[in-house]
């Protein structure tokens, strides 16, 4: 009989997303030869990856590489959160599930070294939205769009059955339905079965909005009755590592963010205090800002974008900013300011000067010059 409990891995090493990099780069049959070069701990790695006799990869690894850099932060992500029934139980447990949504809080689904490494790997894979200090909401929308992922995962899980001392006596997309492992993924059995078997997409992955805004532009919900907003000063460093040179666009982009987030921050910390910034603040209607500031009586919002363009990014920040700051009458800002790392444009400047001259909207739009780590006025 399957039992889950022999599932078992360190969750006290903080490097198991770490192999994603070395998957990247360099062909799977090198990958074990190549931990050092990311630190990562060893025998770890060989209970994620599922790795055969002599170090040897499976070759759902090879098959993974074929399809993409994204495929591999997924899959890897997969493989680490079914190396350990804590997991698989944290992420089927996540708070305030909402389809692929949810949320993994401090001390409620994970405690201590286990919480802080596995918020680390959803956040280094790409996959965090949001990060605070008591919890991390998560999103894996990305994950079903990816053509030809969902048989590897079903592959992948085949190995993590065999673990667990499942008998074979149905196929992989039942055993798994059985144990609830969609619950992990917040699907329907019927959906994962589709997924796993014919790589069919489920219904509420169907969209193309950036990972970071998905439950903005997506949630279908008017959300939870509103409350005060509440300033509150205070900062969880995102972690940044240097990008592979076959980083995903998704990758690159949820780096890019979390690294003007930082920065961002510093910046302002040292201009105005650490008592006047705070960063994914609360608006009070669920939703969430990416830095505010708090000085002399006024309060700003920072929305930060990573678009290709200075239009994309007005584009993508404005709707934000303005529910954050009037949903659903209150007025929670007093300036409302889009960043972005592109410097501002001449038809961009003129776009805001129109929205402040023609609607009053307290709106500016600054580049965050990472050059030189300051932020610049329009």
């Amino acid at each position: 009989m399957t039992d889950l409990n022999r599932l078992r891995v360190s969750l006290t090493k903080h490097n198991a997303h770490k192999v994603a990099s070395l998957l990247r780069e360099y062909p799977a049959s090198e990958v074990f030869r190549r931990l050092e070069e990311v630190h990562a701990e060893a025998a770890q790695a060989r209970k994620n990856l599922s790795v055969l006799p002599g170090d040897t990869l499976p070759p759902v690894w090879n098959k993974v590489q074929a399809v993409g850099p994204d495929a591999i932060d997924a899959l890897v992500l997969v493989a680490i959160v079914f190396s350990h029934h804590d997991l698989i139980t944290a992420m089927s447990k996540a708070s305030g599930r909402s389809g692929l949504v949810g949320r993994i809080e401090r001390d409620r689904q994970l405690s201590g070294k286990a919480y802080t490494n596995f918020v680390r790997i959803i956040d280094q894979l790409s996959y965090a939205t949001r990060l605070e200090y008591k919890g991390v909401t998560f999103n894996l929308t990305e994950m079903f769009e990816i053509g030809g992922l969902g048989p590897l995962v079903g592959e992948l899980l085949e190995l993590k059955l065999l673990e667990a001392n499942w008998d074979r006596s149905n196929s992989v997309a039942e055993e798994a339905t059985r144990l609830g492992f969609h619950e992990v993924f917040g699907i329907s059995a019927e959906e994962f079965v589709g997924w796993l078997s014919l790589g069919s997409q489920p219904e509420v992955a169907e969209t193309k909005l950036p990972p970071k805004d998905r439950e903005f532009f997506g949630d279908p919900t008017e959300g939870s009755p509103p409350h005060e907003f509440e300033f509150k000063p205070g900062h969880v460093e995102r972690d940044v590592d240097p990008l592979p040179r076959a980083a995903s666009v998704r990758s690159s982009a949820n780096r890019l963010h979390n690294d003007i987030q930082n920065r961002l921050y510093a910046f302002l910390k040292a201009e105005l205090g650490a008592q006047s910034v705070g960063t994914e603040l609360d608006t009070g209607s669920g939703t969430a800002v990416d830095v505010v500031t708090k000085h002399d009586g006024k309060t700003t919002f920072y929305e930060i974008k990573t678009a290709s363009s200075v239009r994309a990014s007005i584009r993508q920040a404005l709707p934000q900013l303005l529910e954050y700051a009037f949903w659903p009458e209150d007025r929670r800002a007093d300036e409302l300011v889009v960043v972005s790392h592109l410097a501002a444009t001449h038809d961009g400047n003129r776009y805001i000067k129109h929205l402040r001259r023609e609607f009053g909207l307290p709106l500016s739009y600054k580049q965050f010059d990472l050059d030189s780590n300051s932020l610049k006025s329009a």
